[in-house]
């Protein structure tokens, strides 16, 4: 075990030591991902994605799907929770140059949520890695839940299984703040109204605004990307007590050019927790996660990402294991 964790240290270090003239290359990242943990998406979740704008006059796709395998299990004296799903996210967003400095564009969410069939999988690869698991063996491969009740016995979440469901509508606006004449640095500040559409079995989730900055910057043989913003939480009358009215998120990433076409992407996220005064990291901890993958460009002009999203540490409300998959491209 020890000599595979100092293997796949020593590789990642490889791919991510800069090479003669990697700096010169563009930036293809950061990788588009999301926070999938069924309670942060009671409101909005951030996508994260790369400060640059889509040209003037342009109109650019892009299509993302995260597949997700979730176990959290926990009885405490503030709650009961229990999640333990697969969960396929696939969005499809579209956006146009409007000006030099402006883009704007809408986005829709597809969620299916069922039983699944990587239990077997994810449990063997957490206790390969020594990620531990929990106890999930103790409960049946391919088992459906989504519940979370306060220590009253009262339940605030209960969401039945969704065959590719249409769960929000999303509104948005980039503003390009800063640019440098050689590529090198990008600001840009982005606005986002999200709309559910998705019935909820226990208080109604409403519309809500989130704002936020986005940078790239490189330095020596890297392109290093930031993100850092906030969000509403409009909370039902059923939830006020347990939901905070807002969300503040953040993430960090490192990006290694191998050339034109081809780069690496290790990034950071986390964010606030949402639910609050139950006192179980489980439920109202702060989600974190790592992401790393590849990200390349086609001759023909097709930008695509092949990624794998765990939460690290292992405590808390992210998912166990995400593998999501990108595609998009400009005309």
């Amino acid at each position: 075990m020890r000599r595979l964790v100092e293997r796949l240290a020593l590789t990642a270090l490889a791919l991510l030591a800069p090479a003669p003239g990697s700096a010169q290359f563009p930036s293809l990242g950061p990788i588009s991902a999301e926070e999938g943990t069924p309670l942060h998406r009671l409101s909005y979740t951030p996508m994260v994605e790369g400060a640059d704008l889509t040209p003037r006059g342009a109109l650019r796709i892009d299509l993302w799907t995260g597949y997700s395998n979730i176990f959290e299990q926990d009885s405490a004296e503030a709650a009961t929770l229990y999640l333990d799903m697969e969960r396929m996210i696939a969005t499809a967003a579209l956006r146009y140059g409007l000006g030099e400095r402006l883009e704007i564009g809408g986005r829709l969410t597809v969620q299916t949520d069922w039983g699944g069939f990587l239990d077997g999988f994810v449990a063997g690869f957490h206790e390969t890695l020594s990620l531990g698991n929990r106890n999930r063996r103790n409960f049946p491969e391919g088992a459906y839940g989504q519940t979370l009740e306060d220590g009253d016995g009262r339940i605030l979440v209960d969401v039945p299984r969704r065959t590719f469901d249409v769960v929000d509508v999303r509104v948005f606006a980039k503003w390009s703040a800063v640019a440098s004449a050689d590529g090198r640095r990008a600001l840009s500040l982005r606005a986002v109204t999200r709309m559910p559409t998705a019935r909820s079995t226990v208080g109604a989730q409403r519309a809500d605004l989130s704002l936020m900055a986005l940078g790239r910057a490189a330095w020596g043989g890297f392109h290093l990307h930031g993100m850092a913003g906030g969000a509403t939480v409009n909370r039902s009358p059923e939830l006020l007590d347990v939901l905070r009215g807002y969300n503040v998120f953040a993430m960090f990433g490192a990006e290694r050019p191998f050339s034109d076409h081809l780069s690496a992407v290790v990034q950071f996220t986390g964010s606030t927790p949402i639910l609050r005064s139950f006192g179980d990291s489980d439920v109202d901890g702060i989600p974190t996660n790592l992401v790393f993958g590849v990200v390349g460009r086609t001759a023909g002009g097709w930008r695509w990402e092949v990624a794998m999203q765990e939460d690290v540490p292992p405590r808390g409300p992210s998912l166990d294991f995400t593998m999501q998959l990108g595609l998009g491209r400009t005309w």
